[in-house]
């Protein structure tokens, strides 16, 4: 960060000559959440590919040896997320992304309403799951 800020300063300084400070600001946990749960599902689907691609082309299988730490990844998700939201992240990851055939939407139901949304992206995902807060 301290990289950044001197950037920031020389460009500052170039620009105009004036006194200034410079203050970062920690991005708020909704929004940290948001970014962490992205990261993982993209890392979940990389991972996923790499399995399919080493299984496929090269003829190893990495089920077993990486079953052990998908585990420990779903235990984690079991104690942020309800059963309704990782019902809707398992989906996601072993159900729908491998569905060549998918057109990235699924119908979800919220009281009596029902409404077809996106759910393509990892982001779309959280913007799902978000939906579904309330304890199960």
């Amino acid at each position: 960060m301290k990289l950044k800020k001197d950037i920031i300063r020389k460009i500052l300084k170039n620009r105009i000559d004036i006194s200034y400070t410079i203050k970062t600001k920690e991005l708020d946990k909704e929004t940290m959440n948001k970014k962490v749960f992205i990261e993982v599902i993209d890392q979940l689907k990389k991972i996923e590919d790499r399995r399919d691609f080493l299984n496929e082309e090269i003829g190893m299988d990495m089920t077993a040896y990486e079953d052990q730490f998908f585990a420990v990844i779903e235990n984690l998700f079991k104690l942020v997320f309800n059963k309704h939201q990782l019902g809707l992240i398992q989906m996601y990851l072993y159900t729908l992304l491998p569905d060549k055939d998918w057109d990235g939407m699924i119908t979800i139901e919220q009281g009596k309403e029902e409404k077809e949304v996106p759910f393509k992206s990892s982001i779309d995902v959280w913007n799902v799951i978000k939906k579904f807060n309330g304890n199960d």
